[in-house]
């Protein structure tokens, strides 16, 4: 009787039989199982970056921050190629930042035998780039463009230059271009992202967001950006967890610090947000608009006399600064101290006159004084600088 013979095609391996359950339990959508089961088998082949990856992935979309950062670094450990789709703890968007100070070493050849070539432009053109030197890199990118509209990396540099030149418009034409030619490429869609951002779309920037993500970009410059569009949206709990994870992966930065601090202060989280920007004042405490932010989250929370010494440090070092004038002025007129709040608006009235909004808060301090006509008046000059 002869035998039957294993078919070797349809064995599974431990590994793979957790990653498919990881997988079933993924899409019903039972994700801590799903964590679990992926685990596994990143603890049978650890060597598998992508499962570090996904892991990290599922434990940020569910407010792990602290496990997925220790995701997402063990994913980036695991692999160093350039082209992983593994971005972590950079600035740069597009590459990882020793490939880009390199860059003008692939071309040395390039640059000697055929200077004016698109990899020559390119190479020239990046290096410009990185040292800020935007019009001379966006020139050179122009070139590399009339000679090959096909560069994928013409199309995505030429972008970032209109980008710093704040053409966010002309910017997403090219990037929309650039993304013809690399559709799977991350960088293409969080540069999308900000430039919808900076044209006040924020629905938008944050679908493109979302599609870096997907496709593998995470660092915490997207971190950043996403967290303010999703302030800009309401969505105060999920941009938390966005700078939550930023600050994982990147502790003390003052960006994301005071970022943090403004999305709990607007979700009305005073005390949190307070210790943010008192984090953040420990690493720079001549930060006009921290103390700014500190002094307005104590005013929230009721502590009027601790705001007002904070508007008064902001304000020995930018005097003139309108909105901490302003902010001042509405301090002292909680504590009942009209005249100091009316000597505080008049005084920056006379280095901001066309300010609307000094003379509107200064009609509604007169209105309450009960000086109507004066009101009147500071309220028509506020119309009239509409």
């Amino acid at each position: 009787m002869g035998s039957i013979k294993k078919d070797s095609s349809q064995s599974w391996t431990a590994p793979t039989f957790y990653y498919l359950v990881g997988l079933f339990f993924e899409t019903v959508g039972q994700v801590h199982k799903a964590i679990q089961f992926y685990n596994r088998s990143a603890f049978l082949t650890p060597e598998k970056s992508y499962l570090f990856f996904k892991i990290g992935h599922l434990q940020y979309q569910n407010g792990l921050t602290k496990e997925a950062a220790k995701s997402f670094r063990k994913a980036v450990s695991l692999s160093r190629d350039p082209s992983s789709v593994f971005w972590l703890e950079t600035s740069a968007a597009t590459f990882d930042n020793n490939i880009l100070s390199a860059a003008p070493e692939w071309f040395n050849e390039e640059l000697i035998n055929r200077p004016n070539s698109v990899k020559a432009l390119l190479a020239k053109g990046i290096s410009y780039y990185h040292r800020g030197l935007n019009k001379e890199a966006q020139s050179l990118f122009r070139q590399a463009l009339d000679f090959d509209p096909s560069s994928f990396d013409a199309q995505l540099y030429y972008g970032l230059c209109l980008c710093l030149s704040k053409n966010y418009r002309e910017a997403l034409l090219h990037f929309s271009k650039a993304e013809f030619l690399q559709p799977a490429n991350p960088a293409v869609f969080v540069n999308k992202g900000l430039c919808y951002s900076n044209l006040g779309n924020h629905h938008e920037a944050l679908k493109n967001y979302v599609k870096a993500e997907q496709l593998g970009l995470i660092n915490v410059e997207l971190l950043n950006n996403k967290g303010f569009s999703l302030i800009e949206l309401g969505l105060f709990s999920e941009a938390q967890t966005c700078y939550d994870l930023a600050l994982e992966l990147n502790p003390g930065d003052l960006t994301l610090l005071s970022n943090k601090g403004t999305c709990l202060y607007k979700s009305g989280r005073h005390a949190e947000a307070l210790d943010c920007f008192d984090r953040a004042l420990q690493v720079d405490s001549t930060d006009v608009m921290l103390l700014n932010n500190k002094s307005l989250c104590l005013e929230a929370m009721g502590r009027n006399a601790e705001a007002l010494e904070a508007y008064k440090k902001a304000l020995d070092m930018e005097p003139k600064n309108p909105t901490l004038n302003i902010n001042k002025g509405g301090c002292l007129a909680k504590l009942n101290r009209h005249y100091e709040a009316l000597a505080c608006y008049d005084k920056i009235i006379k280095h901001h006159p066309y300010n609307r909004e000094i003379w509107s808060y200064k009609g509604m301090l007169l209105e309450k004084m009960g000086r109507d006509n004066e009101a009147v008046n500071c309220y028509n000059r506020a119309l009239g600088l509409q």
